[in-house]
This record gives structure tokens, sequence and C-alpha cells, in this order.
């Protein structure tokens, strides 16, 4: 795991009927909306991407918006926007982020503009991004969340930077030649599930979530099915914390890693891949599969579509550590054995400059970071010392 893995939205809500989340009743405000008033409809819209997240351009009551795309999260957005544009609060939910803290929010509806088409009574969580710089400089204005998915077969194009969504599949291209996978429906807020396995009897559900910065992150259930099957090799430890969300950081705890033999999503063979062990379930496929394949969630057919246009890559070994951001940039984890540990990283070490640039939490020296710890070599300093890594 690297920096790309420091900051995850993570929101289960209270309302979702998701494996993971129930609630008896759910909240009228769940019942109204989504909805677009036309019965076919089709858009296209520009998907930049940085720092391994997706953004789209959206426009709520007038006010053009830069929202992350996030499968695995109902829509949100910064509480002061939300003040700003006078939004109605309409409820109030108290959830759980990625690492199992709870969080709370109050619940927003309004119409919310995409690509020329209008998604009426969209509840959206309102959020105050301003506890964390992470937050608001990756996530921006706020969510493109899961709870639209039903509405038409979208697709998420990285080679051709677009997101389009369409009632129409058979309008679609990167479907008639892509691998058909079956996609599952646990309820608001509709997040999609597709079928994993590590081997013949070794099989889960795991959630499709652009928002998780890595391949394949493995659930604790998944991981000892897996391991029982004999379908885990090179499994390592660590200490440290796996990210932090809406939230705050995770809790320091030990850590686990390892290599899936084989991975098989759906009728899609994978192959060899590094997982890391995360708090809860379920486990998550994450937005490093975009780098490889076009995928487009048709929930009206129970189908997903994956066209490959890039070959899977065995991943470059890892340099042993992760950052954090909360009020400095510091060591978040570090895993056993490895070079960080050998040149005596430890976690909470406060990181004073990477490749010779001293580190701030302005969002720039934070992508910064990030991108030094996408490279093939790295140069950290702190106060006891330095050291260079390579892959």
């Amino acid at each position: 795991m690297t920096i790309r893995d420091a900051f995850k939205l993570g929101l289960a809500i209270g309302v979702c009927s998701c494996p993971a989340t129930a609630q008896e009743a759910a909240p009228g405000w769940v019942n109204e909306g989504p909805f677009v008033v036309d019965d076919d409809f089709s858009l296209s819209v520009p998907l930049e991407s940085a720092a391994a997240k997706y953004y789209v351009d959206v426009t709520i009551e007038g006010r053009p918006l830069r929202f992350v795309l996030d499968t695995g999260s109902p829509s949100m957005i910064d509480s002061s926007i939300a003040d700003e544009l006078g939004l109605e609060v309409v409820g109030t939910n108290v959830g759980r982020n990625a690492h199992g803290a709870e969080v709370r929010t109050s619940i927003v509806q309004s119409n919310m503009e995409l690509g020329g088409v209008t998604f009426q009574n969209v509840p959206i969580f309102a959020a105050d991004f301003s506890r964390s710089e992470a937050a608001q400089c990756f996530i921006g204005d706020g969510v493109l969340g899961s709870e639209i998915l039903p509405l038409c077969a979208w697709q998420i194009d990285v080679p051709d930077s677009t997101l389009r969504c369409n009632t129409r599949l058979s309008e679609l291209e990167h479907v008639s030649e892509a691998t058909r996978l079956g996609l599952y429906n646990f309820g608001y807020p509709h997040a999609p599930f597709l079928d994993v396995a590590f081997a013949k009897d070794a099989k889960s559900k795991a959630m499709f979530d652009t928002g998780s910065p890595s391949f394949f992150t493995i659930s604790p259930p998944d991981f000892e099915g897996a391991k029982k099957s004999r379908a885990i090799a090179d499994v390592k430890s660590g200490y440290g914390s796996l990210g932090a969300s809406l939230g705050g950081q995770a809790p320091n705890s030990d850590q686990v890693r390892g290599e899936l033999r084989s991975f098989d999503i759906g009728d899609l063979a994978i192959g060899r891949l590094g997982t890391v062990m995360r708090e809860l379930p379920p486990s998550l496929i994450g937005s490093q599969f975009l780098d490889h394949f076009i995928v487009t969630l048709d929930f009206r057919s129970n189908a997903a579509y994956a066209e490959k246009y890039a070959d899977i890559k065995r991943a470059k070994p890892p340099f042993g550590f992760s950052l954090g951001f909360e009020e400095r940039v510091f060591v978040s984890l570090v895993w056993k054995d490895s070079q960080a540990e050998r040149a005596g990283l430890r976690v909470g070490q406060t990181i004073s400059s990477i490749n010779g640039v001293a580190t701030d939490l302005s969002c720039e020296g934070m992508q910064r970071a990030i991108e030094a710890m996408n490279g093939q070599r790295i140069e950290i300093a702190w106060d006891e010392g330095s050291a260079t890594l390579g892959r």
C-alpha cells in the first residue's frame, strides 16, 4: 500500500441494505429520488483523473461544482457549499466511515445537472470537509455517488477521459466485445457488487468502488477464506494506520497484506494480485481496475461489462511504508522486513522533505507526495535521518 491509500472518503450509511449496513425502515427521502423526467436520455461528460481519483463537473442550483466520482459512497457535498446554496435539510444520518468510526451528517435534497441531464430530488450527504486538508484537496466540492447508478447504464471510459450514461445500453460502445459480469444491487445507496473468486472453494462478492485507490482490497472474512483455500502467498505483517476519512485518521493497529495466487472477477481472469486486508467487509475492487478496463454498469439488466484496453502488469515492489496527512506529513504505516523499516522509518515520524522538496499540507504538496510515492525511487528525510528507497 502506498500514499494512494492515504485518503478514502468511505461512508457506510445507516439506511443501506447491503450486507455491511442495514436499518429496518428507510426514511422518506430514500424513495423520493433521484429520478429523471424523461424515460430515454443520455449524457457524455469529461472525466478528469488526478491522484488516483476521477472527477466530473456537476451543477447544483446554478453553481458549477467539481465532484469526485465514487461508486462506493452516496453523493456528498461540503456543508459550507450546501449552506451557501440554501439547500433544505431533509434528514440526518449516523453512519460509519471506511475504518468503522462514527460519522454524523445532515442530508439535503436537490436537483443535480450532469451533462445537460437533470437528476431530480437527489439525496446528498452534507459534511464538513474543512476538518481535513486531505478531504478538501482530494474530494473537491463533493461526491457523485452511487444512488444515481440504477437510472441508466453508466460507462467509465478512462482512455477517452469520458463518463457516459445512456438508458439504451445498445447505443454504448465498449459493450458488445466486453466480458459480461453479474451485477448486484443490495439497495440504497445502490453500490455495485461483483462476483470474485480466489479459488474454486473460495468465492465472494466485492464492491466496485471507484473511490478506493487500489486494484483490490480484501476484507477479513475473504482473507481468511482465501487463506484456508491456500489461495494467498507471501503474507506480510505491518503496523500503523490504513488511512484517513471524514472521521479522521484510522487508529494504528496490526496490518496484513499478501499475494493472491489467482483472482477472478466473474469470468474475468486477473491472475496473481497483491492485496491488503482492510478493517471491515466488504472487499473492494478499486480505481486501479479502471487503468486496464473500460467498465459499464447496467443495474437494469443486472450486468456489468469490462472491456480490456491495457495489460495488467505485476505490481512494482513497494517502498514498505505509507504517508498520512493530518496537521503534518507523517509515516502512517510501516511493513515489517521492508526496506523502509531497515532504513529506520517508524510510524508517527514527521517527514520533512521528499525528493529534496520540503513537505507541506497544501493540495499541491500532497499531490506531489503522491506522485513521488508512485515513482521508481524516492528520497525522504525526517528529524532522525534520511533514506533513498528504490523498487
